[in-house]
């Protein structure tokens, strides 16, 4: 059986409701998405978020946003009500310009939803650069920038694939969590 068949039934076992947050996971980063109230093509829930594919808001089938991909339900809950996150979040579609950095996928679920806004993988991502750049500097006799780069990139891309959301327990149909 293929991984993204396996990871499609796993997906199909998710049973999203309006106000959930799910995250996708592409490789070594995660996809924030905001599930609506709109029903797709797909016969799944529509998922609104903001992606580089995109490079702003878009309100898109759950297929187009999570591309087969591992996707879960976050702990996350929302901090106003569903109409008013769903006012909000409707209200940036082609206006929100996405950044990696400071309007990515998870500042905007945050901030549709009354978050703080934030974003833990960019958080880490600073981080892991800081410390790989200081420890690769410092494992050194004759500071190379070269291994300081190094060092940082790999910190920080470790620092990101291990600063994933919480899951949710979810119970799927056979009734075991």
């Amino acid at each position: 059986m293929s991984e993204k068949h396996t990871s499609e039934q796993k997906q199909s076992k998710l049973n999203p409701c309006p106000g959930d947050i799910v995250v996708t996971t592409f490789g070594m980063y995660q996809h924030w998405s905001l599930v609506t109230d709109q029903m797709g093509v797909d016969g799944r829930y529509m998922l609104i978020s903001a992606t580089k594919r995109n490079g702003t808001v878009k309100e898109e089938t759950w297929s187009v946003v999570t591309q087969g991909k591992p996707t879960y339900i976050t702990r996350y809950t929302l901090k106003i009500p569903l109409g008013d996150v769903l006012k909000k979040a409707r209200g940036q579609v082609d206006q929100w310009r996405y950044s990696v950095s400071r309007n990515n996928c998870e500042h905007f679920v945050k901030w549709a939803t009354g978050m703080k806004l934030s974003s833990r993988q960019v958080r880490s991502c600073i981080e892991g650069a800081v410390v790989g750049g200081v420890v690769a500097g410092m494992a050194t006799k004759k500071t190379r920038w070269l291994n300081v780069l190094g060092g940082a990139v790999t910190m920080a891309g470790l620092a990101v694939a291990s600063s994933r959301a919480s899951k949710r327990k979810v119970t799927d149909y056979s009734g075991t969590e």
